[in-house]
């Protein structure tokens, strides 16, 4: 009789694990939908994720990212990661549990998964000429990059889509510089804040500054999502505040344009926000 019990208990007690990691796997499942929608895979339409493009040539290139002998196209470690961090918060749970390591392609990039593409590197400035001269510049894109909704890292100096975000109707603060030679920071446009101006790098020791900005293209259209800070390590940072607190952005915003503008430490990485805006208004997360 007691041996029954055991066995019977033993069973019970499988069948709830069985239901608590199927609920568990239910409720990641939900959730991870909930990310790839707030960053606009609806429907059929998937993400596709658009790292800078530093090219070093044969002297190297300007900047940190020289590399004595070594041509060709490539991307902060810290950007990087934080492209992988991003794809794998949309990857499947199941598959994330299965899978050892996300795939990185032999080119750098980082394999597709669930409502992810891959990874982009933006095409070059020259590519987007013709962009750049049009009234709605996100309509005439490359192929590569065309007809998705787009999560663009970086800043506008090697993320040129960056750039073209930037100066869409849409986006809500936009980089500035303080005359020349003076402070860079961000500018609201819209709304109660408009003009108002948050100081970047320099305002306070050791403290860089990034930005979140997201905004459709048109009704039920493709959505551009800028990640991108005055550093590396800022641009990290906004990636992961985005991936911290998308729950409460989905509530407050939904498919609102928002933006948020974060103070950034450089030695810690750790980001403060200073300001939300959801369609111009104000807002505290």
């Amino acid at each position: 009789m007691a041996v029954m019990d055991v066995g019977g208990n033993l069973v019970a007690d499988l069948i709830w694990s069985v239901l608590a990691l199927g609920f568990g796997y239910v409720l990641l499942r939900r959730q991870t939908r909930g990310l790839a929608n707030l960053l606009g895979a609806v429907g059929d339409r998937r993400l596709l994720i658009v790292l800078p493009d530093i090219q070093v040539q044969g002297g190297g290139t300007v900047g940190p990212y020289r590399r004595d002998g070594f041509v060709g196209n490539v991307v902060s470690r810290r950007e990087f990661e934080a492209a992988i961090a991003l794809r794998d918060s949309l990857t499947d749970p199941l598959v994330r549990l299965i899978r050892p390591r996300t795939p990185v392609q032999p080119s750098g990039r980082i394999g597709s998964g669930g409502p992810v593409e891959g990874t982009e590197f933006c095409p070059p400035a020259s590519s987007l000429v013709a962009a750049t001269e049009a009234p709605d510049p996100f309509a005439h894109l490359p192929s590569q990059v065309a007809g998705r909704s787009l999560v663009l890292i970086g800043g506008p100096v090697y993320n040129h889509l960056t750039e073209l975000g930037f100066r869409h109707p849409a986006a809500q603060a936009v980089p500035e510089q303080q005359g020349e030679g003076g402070e860079w920071g961000l500018r609201v446009r819209t709304g109660p804040l408009n003009g108002q101006f948050f100081a970047g790098r320099n305002s306070v020791p050791d403290t860089e500054i990034a930005t979140i900005q997201s905004f459709s293209l048109q009704a039920a259209g493709p959505q551009i999502t800028i990640c991108a800070g005055s550093s590396d390590v800022a641009t990290q940072a906004s990636i992961t505040f985005l991936l911290a607190n998308w729950r409460r952005i989905a509530r407050r915003c939904g498919r609102r344009p928002y933006a948020f503008l974060l103070q950034v430490d450089t030695h810690s990485g750790q980001s403060r926000l200073q300001t939300g805006i959801v369609e111009g208004q104000p807002f505290i997360l």
